[in-house]
């Protein structure tokens, strides 16, 4: 009888199988069988199997019909002759001290050993001239660097990671009912590959005696293959899976530990599905799976893993049981004055935060008009939740495919206030703000009332005004008590055509229309315009009003910026991400160089023609500063800098023709010497970064540094160490809810 069996289930991998078959045939431990199991195969596989089993008598073919993975290894554990047991996939292959490694730790002074593992390496071929190669997987960061030997109960931490039940090896008589539960361990027989490694590993990880542990890396886990039954075509098979594996540790005595273990495999297998595979969250049957789980779940014990538990599956956890939004309720107004609009795609990461503080609001007469370009995250779901309780927020929802003309169409059909504002959903402008905003657009019947801060080109504005007849120069004088600036206006755009297309970027979002004034006159959003500036829309409405005025607020203003994170393609979507250095935000230039060509098509370019330059060369550099990776700068470049550069005409209007001083000295630095002065202005913004990185690592460092820290942490540590679990729960809830607001 041979010390071990390994057993292969093989389907359509004659790619790969070579590979896997020899690494097994040259192991330096010779006292083995190979079962490989062709289930169905209908390439070449077969061949390569009796190949092998010619030259080898270790190695035996049993060709069957396709059954799945779950049934195949099956029968490899009834035919299997071997003391241990060990499954190998075929697209993946083994070192050849592998069986020789694993069995110096056989034995035990403390019990039976049941299972030895050891650690593996994630392979990725080479291709296109790159090598092949190796990354470690995170078991290996996690478990100890030396062998250890315990139980699930006395050490969790091989729980919390992938199963790979194939860089192990299991004793036959353990799988066949000589455990502590006596239970025959099996794979479930579900026709495909069906994720049936994970009740498997969950079964023989917390029945197993004693588990033997090797750092060492021993198993090619191929990650580079096309076909790899890893793929997900069924959303229903991890939730399948994770009902088997509950159903099983409710009858066991598992460890806190433990349990705290398997709730964050839940929380993996749900990014898995929603983030990975790019299932949508917002599909009913899903978020009835995913309420399955998270009903499972002791809320208590789920609030206790923040130090192990990855903090957006909190908050993920929290948001989708309805814990976390800070919802007031009121009633839907009769007449709003102000209709806010939010523009949303996959806002999930910030969208909460904007939605509670627009719901506190509760002396503006207003209602929130929610327009949603098919987002696959949560943003709906959140955006459903808020409207059921707070009747002043409406939700539309248009598809992925939806254009921005489409949005705004929606938007402008289902507003009902008196004057409307398209606010970016990553910003959140304060009550007190909106109401001096409101107050100030009523106060002059104004068709646009954009909101100021104190405006640099307040002269020009007082000399046009003087000029058509409104006050004197005393008149606008302002003192440093007032909570109030003056209010600069009415103007039409010819009145003042320096600066009006210029202030449509400037003020960008800040402005308050007036919606009869939008809805009679039928403006568009155009097919480039973005959510946060809709530039085209903008342009129109300044072109066609006889009615602008700007509105000092001053002490009055309060607005954030509330995008401080990103959200992926899929369910990253409803977690939160930190943006890393190299995100880029949207540009609008697309949206300025159409501006500029309806200002040709309407023949008034000339006249706006200062005004538009300078809100082109901000656009441009705003694009250019904020574009990191060497690629996308090359794109941006290629694209738009031939066109702007020859419209702007740096030569012909000089320095003193535009207003933004930083933005044409950055200009003229990487066009003046090519691609020489272009590589100096990128070393000079890469150490602006850096000296920005420092700065902020060296506050942080005071602050760790700090007395007042320091006597925090050990007062908090303190509480966790003698407080009741329960409590230690309740302040963890509540600091995470701080911490994301």
């Amino acid at each position: 009888m041979p010390k071990i069996s390994i057993i292969v289930p093989i389907y359509n991998v004659e790619t790969y199988l070579t590979q896997c078959l020899e690494s097994i045939r040259v192991q330096t431990f010779k006292d083995w069988e190979c079962l490989m199991f062709s289930d169905g195969s209908k390439d070449g596989s077969l061949d390569i199997m009796k190949s092998f089993a010619a030259k080898d008598d270790r190695f035996k073919v049993i060709d069957k019909k396709n059954e799945g993975y779950g049934a195949t290894c099956n029968r490899g554990l009834e035919m299997a002759q071997g003391e241990w047991i060990s499954i190998i996939e075929p697209d993946d292959f083994i070192d050849p001290n592998m069986y020789a490694r694993l069995l110096g730790s056989a034995s035990s002074t403390q019990g039976t050993v049941d299972i030895i593992k050891s650690s593996y390496w994630l392979f990725y071929d080479g291709h296109d001239g790159y090598k092949d190669a190796l990354l470690t997987p995170n078991l290996s960061n996690m478990m100890p660097q030396r062998r250890t030997e315990f139980t699930l109960n006395e050490f969790a931490e091989p729980f919390y990671h992938h199963p790979s039940i194939w860089s192990a090896i299991y004793r036959k008589a353990f799988l066949n009912g000589d455990n502590k539960a006596g239970m025959t361990i099996r794979f479930k027989p579900i026709p495909g590959a069906g994720w049936t490694d994970n009740p498997f590993f969950a079964q023989t990880m917390v029945l197993a005696d004693r588990i033997s542990w090797l750092p060492g890396k021993y198993y090619y886990y191929r990650q580079t293959n096309p076909g790899a039954s890893s793929l997900l075509k069924d959303y229903h098979m991890p939730f399948d899976r994770l009902r088997e594996m509950r159903a099983f540790l409710d009858t066991q005595d598992i460890s806190d530990d433990v349990r705290h273990a398997f709730y964050s495999r839940e929380f993996d297998y749900i990014t898995s599905v929603i983030g990975e595979f790019g299932f949508d969250d917002k599909d009913e049957e899903i978020r009835s799976l995913i309420r399955e789980v998270f009903d499972s779940m002791d809320r208590k014990e789920v609030l206790l893993m923040l130090g192990r538990l990855r903090p957006e599956f909190v908050d993920y956890y929290l948001d989708f049981m309805g814990e976390s939004y800070e919802i007031h309720p009121h009633e839907r107004p009769v007449a709003p004055e102000l209709s806010i609009v939010l523009l949303t795609k996959d806002a999930r990461s910030w969208i909460v935060d904007a939605f509670e503080a627009y719901s506190k609001f509760k002396n503006l007469p207003c209602e929130f008009v929610i327009v949603d370009a098919g987002s696959q995250d949560s943003t709906v779901n959140v955006a459903r939740q808020f409207a059921a309780k707070d009747k002043r927020f409406t939700v539309r929802e248009l598809p992925s495919d939806a254009t921005m003309t489409e949005l705004v169409d929606e938007a402008l059909a289902t507003v009902r206030g008196t004057y409307t504002m398209f606010i970016p959903s990553h910003f959140v402008i304060g009550e007190k703000t909106l109401r001096a905003a409101l107050a100030g657009a009523r106060r002059t019947n104004s068709d646009i009332a954009l909101l100021d801060i104190g405006n640099i080109h307040c002269d020009y504005l007082i000399e046009k005004l003087i000029n058509k007849g409104y006050g004197t120069p005393e008149s606008y004088m302002d003192a440093p008590e007032n909570k109030r600036g003056p209010i600069y206006g009415p103007f039409a755009a010819t009145d003042i055509p320096e600066l009006a297309m210029a202030s449509n970027r400037d003020y960008s979002w800040h402005k308050v229309y007036n919606t009869a004034f939008l809805k009679n006159h039928g403006f568009k959003a155009d097919e480039h315009d973005i959510a946060d500036n809709l530039l085209g829309l903008g342009a129109q409405a300044l072109l066609a009003t006889e009615s602008l005025v700007f509105l000092d607020l001053k002490t009055d203003w309060d607005i954030r910026d509330i995008q401080r994170k990103q959200v992926g393609g899929a369910f990253w979507l409803s977690l939160e991400k930190i943006i890393p250095y190299t995100s880029e935000p949207e540009t609008d230039i697309e949206s300025v160089l159409a501006v500029g060509e309806m200002l040709h098509e309407r023949g008034v370019y000339d006249t706006f023609e200062k005004s538009y330059l300078n809100m082109l060369l901000s656009s441009f550099m705003f694009g250019l500063q904020t574009r990191y990776t060497p690629e996308r700068i090359t794109e941006f470049l290629d694209t738009y800098l031939d066109k702007v550069a020859a419209t702007l005409d740096i030569d012909k209007h000089g320095a003193l023709y535009f207003y933004d001083t930083d933005a044409f000295n950055n200009f003229q630095k990487i066009t003046f010497g090519g691609k020489r002065t272009l590589d100096l202005w990128l070393e000079e913004r890469a150490l602006a970064d850096e000296d920005g990185i420092f700065g902020r690592d060296k506050a942080l460092e005071e602050i760790h540094r700090s007395a007042r820290f320091r006597i925090g942490e050990n007062a908090v540590n303190t509480m966790k160490r003698f407080a009741p679990s329960s409590l230690v729960a309740t302040a963890q809830e509540k600091a995470r809810l701080l911490k994301r607001g």
